[in-house]
């Protein structure tokens, strides 16, 4: 497809950079894991220590931390790839527009109904509303507003600005076109969620199609954002009333 408007990396510029993004990612969430322990580590004895670094995935402390200290720093670097990019428009290549309220409603409503209907199905399944994993997270968070600003406001503004920002950029104007932007970028968030089981990540699936479909929909990142937000919202809430 012929691009028009602002320029903007293309298919594989798009895949190598992502790539180089998420191991920076990975590579500082395990920096601020080991600092952590580090600054720790002389009030406990070295088999606690190992014992700490084993289950950092279920320790809400660690994981808001990591999730803060890597999420912000890669939302930065993701602007300055972009930045990077002769002739690019910060705003126009992000959709960084704003949408009006009822807009805004729909899509909470479209939101409300996926997470509703998902919630039915773990109920009729018997599972439990809240995951071990985010029940373990919450229980260990310590202070406890760090899981809120973690799963709030610093996961839901980098996850969404990288992939339905800066990759679905790349994707829909390749011959994947839009659709096929939503359906890999839903894919691929679902694929950093492997804490959780087949099911859970299912549903995480879907969420990420709404997510999508509501950022071309709307021509609007700030959508998914809040989006984003609310959904960990709910499950942060649910895991703070029922656990």
């Amino acid at each position: 497809m012929t691009s028009t408007g602002p320029a903007h990396w293309g298919f594989w510029a798009t895949a190598l950079w992502g790539i180089a993004i998420a191991v920076v990612y990975l590579v500082l969430s395990t920096i601020a894991v080991i600092a952590a322990v580090a600054l720790g580590a002389s009030e406990l004895s070295q088999s606690e220590v190992m014992e700490v670094f084993e289950s950092a995935g279920a320790n809400g402390y660690l994981l808001s931390l990591s999730t803060i200290v890597a999420a912000l720093s890669c939302l930065g670097l993701t602007v300055l790839v972009i930045m990077l990019k002769s002739g690019s428009v910060l705003r126009e290549y992000l959709h960084l527009r704003p949408v009006p309220l009822a807009l805004m409603l729909k899509w909470i409503g479209v939101l409300a109904i996926a997470i509703g209907v998902s919630e039915l199905i773990t109920v009729a399944l018997g599972r439990p509303i809240v995951s071990d994993f985010v029940a373990d997270n919450y229980a260990t968070a310590s202070p406890a507003w760090m899981i809120w600003v973690a799963l709030l406001i610093a996961a839901p503004l980098f996850e969404e600005t990288f992939f339905r920002g800066f990759i679905f950029k790349g994707l829909e104007s390749s011959r994947l076109r839009p659709l096929g932007a939503i359906v890999v970028t839903a894919g691929l968030w679902t694929a950093i969620h492997l804490q959780y089981d087949l099911i859970d990540m299912g549903f995480i699936f879907v969420l990420g199609l709404v997510f999508g479909a509501a950022r071309l929909s709307t021509h609007s990142l700030f959508v998914p954002i809040a989006l984003h937000s609310i959904t960990n919202l709910v499950a942060t809430a649910e895991a703070a009333l029922l656990k």
